[in-house]
């Protein structure tokens, strides 16, 4: 058989996906990755979600916040003070999914701010950003 392309896993230095499965084990585990990131437990940053918001930022906040909030990663958006909550929409679904405790403690990992668009709330240095994830298209400086 012959490939258009080299696969992912092999490009990222993962290895095959034959060589995962006779090996036994994946090649990352979700704990190194997050310190890699994050850094680590005693010193970690969070994850910034541009336009958190919106439809994709706020999809978005709530499938990484569940699965970043046991590793205690905050995730801060940012948002115009006009942005409509679509936070708040993605709540029923959570709750659905996740059951009402696990949601509240997903949602309550979430911090919410707004911003001018141009000039970053100074308390997001508090958060100390690790990765900023844009969900819309903007210019940050």
């Amino acid at each position: 058989m012959k490939a258009m392309r080299q696969p992912t896993l092999e490009t990222l230095g993962l290895g095959s996906v034959l060589g995962i499965f006779k090996g036994g084990r994946l090649p990352a585990d979700e704990k190194s990755l997050v310190e890699r990131v994050f850094g680590p437990k005693r010193d970690r940053g969070c994850l910034v979600i541009s336009g958190g918001n919106g439809i994709v930022g706020s999809g978005k906040a709530m499938q990484l916040g569940a699965r970043l909030e046991p590793y205690g990663v905050p995730i801060v958006t940012l948002d115009l003070p006009d942005a409509p909550d679509g936070l708040g929409k993605q709540y029923p679904g959570l709750m659905r999914a996740f059951g009402a405790k696990q949601a509240a403690g997903i949602m309550s990992n979430v911090i919410r701010f707004n911003y001018d668009g141009g000039t970053l709330p100074k308390e997001l240095k508090k958060f100390k950003p690790r990765f900023v994830l844009e969900a819309i298209p903007e210019i940050l400086p």
